[in-house]
């Protein structure tokens, strides 16, 4: 058998030449337990079927050593077919096997190869280590096929339009168990001693991205059986097993709203979960088998945070949502089946813990999140991109469309999607076409507004709209436009600037109220901001909104995902209403969005800051944590751009100002009032109030922890990530070693995490330096404690000198321990960029990743996105930093230096 390399791919016969029916495919795993390596051995057969006549098969294959085995039989004769060269092209990631007679068109053909491969830290076979209850370490083996890397495991047809049935045989140790996404059907013997077969049921038709298989040690946990649930088995590691009992008592509910809601079975006869401890591997939600960092789904009651129980919660109905979608799924509609899965997961959450009404203020949250993200010049279209923002920016699109139609016709219009849709044959217009068809026959939408019309403006273009609304106030009439908003709008920072794109339009509905109408229930719009085909945005005027001396507020509980501004005199009255003692008579939801918007209104230029910050002076009235989260994602972001300028102590001055009434109220006995307070509101005022380095906030930090041992800790859950860290910042170092030992004893995810971050609290250099070796210093540590480590190593004032110098003198290494993943290295350099505040700064980190991470794949366009970061930070400065100052010196009555000049 003559092994050749071919110069072009040209010679190949084209891949849907020759298509599978179905794959057997077994697989023996060995791990070297000292090292943490391992390899596989496999054989796989690949009936096949000749769709054109050819004298070639073509597989793709990424580093797998295949053959000398390769073996081709003819169904009708059962006569073997002669190889005359296998063709292997490693930058094309294809094996060519030509052989000496044609294959007939009709025919059907058994391909058998043998094969072998390396387990992976990154993907594909994916090997993880963890040290257990005795400290030994061991390992756990996991299938991460999705979404290209099937062929580093097997040769196969890689296209996800092929679908072909599994049979499955895995050889494994007889001490591990194995999973996969079909029941077991057989067990048996191996020809060594300590190994042995696990054979599963055949799948249904899949595309190779679809299997999934695990071999492990872990504790199988059975969930209690519930109708309209399938038998369910959550897999963990024995000493972190009492953790999923929150998790594992959950699903069973959400799997049954979900077969309500959708109307169809779970389609399969049995789930397992998988548990895995290192938070390289990511979730997937395979049909059969559904696999979570720890992070993901472990909640300890007693050191766990109550946002992180509903994080668990989330997590998991986001990822059986989205089952019922996954028979339909192409990579181009990602983003429309994962976006309808993040929203709808919110009902189910809701389902099973009704009293936290936890739905509408996760997705205002994830507005926030997404209305920053969505503001750079460089953001994408979401049918166009593929990352979780886009997956929230879609489940937000969703949200608005059901606020627009209804929860009747909402759900009917999706189970009509779901009976109509085949894999390959489905896309968004067949999705909006089913909402206006139940919609037309509710007349629940205005007859000129077509579904598709409307959710194409949101999903083919990129951004959102700035909704501009300018009223007159002696003829009482009101003037609505849109624009493209940007954080930088000019797209200078001292570079060129920005390209001139096409005008951009959207149809937006435009729901709005008065002090006289005062209505915060239905967010149905009135009218709407509407779009022509290739002309420019038209304004819309609306007559008798309001009288002169009442305030008009827009897209109130942030319906619609954009920013809406004013003219300074409707901002003004707003403004006066939020001053007034009965301030909760606007929405809370609205007063989380108003803070929201003119804070980054501010940052873009398009009002003050003396307006923005006059917002805040009277949140010391605000009791609901949702107001005060918008508030202090926005203060976070000026504290860090502030941190090295002059005006940093006054900016400081004004935040204790807004903070110290409220953290009186919470904190200091004589002034409580009694009153009941929103769950995590203490933590959030804490967190900020100690921040600003608050006097009465760092003696409250020392005396709490003071109190600290390793086997006494009565620090609330909420405060400890603040209370440790402020401990830390102005401790000693027997403080800093009794935190690190407390890190040690810790089996709870969550609370490692937390103090991580403290650790790198210290002002201390050799501390910092201690932080930076443990982070890139294991092979078992997560990647998220990692970059929870560089994170707040870089974000200290002390630290970033540090972390920068790590990361140059350390990057190759660096790069080995992430496996090349260039997503991964980009979120280290991100944390950088983040602080960046001089071009000097930005033009070496730009030099940085040209010469050390040219040979990243894709790194040209993540650099692009990475240095847009530093632009739009160094623009702000140019044009926004002398704004800031005089507005906070206006307001604090500063006589620093730099306030009086």
């Amino acid at each position: 058998m003559a092994m050749a390399r071919i110069k072009s791919r040209s010679q190949w016969s084209s891949v849907s030449d020759v298509r599978p029916l179905h794959y057997n495919l077994s697989l023996l795993t060995e791990v070297d337990e000292v090292s943490l390596g391992g390899t596989f051995l496999g054989e796989v057969t690949i009936r096949v079927r000749v769709w054109r006549e050819t004298r070639t098969i073509v597989l793709s294959t990424n580093g797998l050593q295949v053959g000398p085995k390769v073996v081709l039989i003819r169904k009708n004769t059962g006569g073997r077919v002669a190889v005359r060269k296998i063709s292997q092209m490693a930058r094309h990631q294809r094996l060519g096997i030509t052989f000496k007679s044609l294959l007939w068109l009709g025919e059907e053909y058994s391909l058998h190869l043998e094969f072998s491969g390396q387990l992976s830290r990154t993907g594909g076979y994916f090997l993880g280590g963890y040290v257990d209850a005795s400290r030994h370490l061991q390992w756990v083996a996991v299938s991460q096929l999705a979404p290209n890397l099937a062929n580093t495991v097997f040769p196969c047809f890689e296209d996800p339009a092929l679908l072909s049935p599994f049979v499955l045989n895995l050889a494994h140790p007889r001490n591990t168990n194995a999973v996969s996404n079909m029941r077991v059907q057989r067990t048996s013997d191996h020809e060594r001693d300590n190994y042995m077969w696990t054979s599963f049921y055949q799948t249904p038709p899949i595309s190779v991205q679809k299997l999934a298989f695990s071999i492990n040690r872990f504790t199988g946990k059975t969930s209690p059986r519930l109708d309209d649930c399938p038998e369910l088995v959550t897999w963990l590691r024995p000493r972190i097993a009492d953790q999923g009992a929150y998790a594992i008592g959950i699903t069973p509910h959400i799997i049954v709203y979900f077969v309500g809601l959708f109307g169809k079975p779970y389609p399969s006869a049995k789930i397992d979960q998988l548990v895995l401890p290192d938070t390289a591997y990511e979730s997937h939600e395979h049909v059969g088998l559904v696999s979570y960092p720890e992070a993901d789904f472990l909640y300890s009651e007693k050191g766990s945070t109550a946002m992180a129980k509903q994080h668990v919660a989330s997590h998991v109905a986001k990822e059986f949502a989205h089952h019922w979608f996954s028979d339909l799924e192409t990579p181009s509609l990602y983003w429309l089946h994962y976006g309808l899965s993040d929203y709808l997961a919110g009902f189910a959450v809701d389902k099973v813990e009704p009293t936290w009404r936890l739905h509408e203020l996760a997705m205002l949250r994830q507005a926030f999140v997404v209305l920053d993200n969505d503001s750079k010049g460089s953001a994408q279209a979401v049918s166009l991109a593929d990352d979780t923002q886009t997956y929230h920016k879609s489940a937000l699109l969703f949200r608005m469309l059901h606020s627009l139609i209804g929860t009747q016709v909402f759900v009917n219009a999706i189970r009509l999607y779901l009976q109509r849709s085949k894999r390959g044959a489905t896309n968004q217009t067949i999705l909006w076409k089913a909402f206006q068809e139940e919609s037309d026959r509710q007349m629940s939408l205005r007859q000129d507004v077509q579904v598709s019309r409307l959710m194409d403006s949101w999903t083919l273009q990129p951004g959102y709209p700035l909704v501009r609304v300018e009223r007159d106030y002696a003829s009482q009439r009101v003037m609505v436009t849109q624009e493209r908003f940007l954080r930088n709008p000019s797209g200078r920072s001292g570079g060129k600037p920005r390209a001139a794109s096409r005008r951009h339009c959207w149809w937006v509905p435009l729901a709005f109220t008065s002090a006289a109408r005062d209505s915060w229930e239905s967010a149905l719009p009135s009218e709407w901001l509407t779009c022509q085909a290739h002309q420019p945005p038209r304004p819309l005027i609306l007559t008798e909104v309001a009288l002169p001396e009442e305030w008009v507020i827009f897209n109130f509980r942030v319906t619609t995902p954009c920013r809406v501004t004013y003219d300074d005199r409707n901002w003004r009255l707003i403004g006066r209403a939020l001053a007034f003692q009965n301030v909760s008579s606007i929405d809370r939801f609205t007063r989380a969005q108003l803070i929201s918007d003119v804070l980054s209104l501010a940052g873009a230029g398009v009002v003050t800051y003396d307006l923005a910050l006059s917002f805040l002076r009277n949140l010391h009235r605000e009791d609901e944590f949702v107001v005060w989260q918008a508030a202090a994602r926005n203060l976070r972001w000026l504290q860090r751009t502030l941190h090295n300028t002059p005006i940093f102590s006054v900016f400081k001055s004004f935040m204790r100002g807004i903070l110290q009434t409220k953290f009186n109220e919470l904190f200091i006995p004589s002034t409580r009032s009694g009153k009941s307070y929103p769950l995590y509101l203490r933590g959030l005022i804490l967190q900020l109030a100690c921040q600003t380095e608050m006097k009465s906030c760092a003696n409250l930090a020392l005396k709490e922890f003071s109190g600290l041992t390793l086997t006494t800790n009565n620090i609330p859950v909420d405060q400890r990530e603040t209370i440790y860290c402020t401990a830390i910042r102005l401790g000693t170092e027997a403080d800093w070693t009794l935190l690190r030992r407390l890190y040690k004893r810790s089996n709870v995810s969550e609370e490692r995490g937390i103090i991580l971050s403290a650790l790198a609290c210290s002002r201390e250099s050799w501390a910092l330096d201690k932080m930076l070796t443990l982070a890139f210093g294991s092979s078992y540590l997560p990647k998220d404690d990692v970059l929870l480590i560089f994170s707040a190593v870089a974000q200290n004032p002390l630290g970033y000198i540090l972390a920068k110098r790590y990361l140059v003198d350390n990057i190759q290494t660096i790069i080995k321990l992430y496996g090349n993943s260039t997503d991964e290295i980009a979120q280290l350099i991100t944390v950088l960029i983040e602080e960046v505040s001089t071009e000097k700064e930005l033009d070496f980190l730009q030099s940085f990743m040209k010469k050390e991470l040219r040979y990243l794949p894709g790194i040209e366009a993540t650099s692009r996105r990475i240095l847009e970061l530093g632009l739009d930070n160094l623009a702000w400065h140019k044009n926004q930093y002398l704004h800031m100052v005089s507005a906070v010196c206006n307001i604090t009555g500063s006589i620093e230096p730099h306030c009086i000049y």
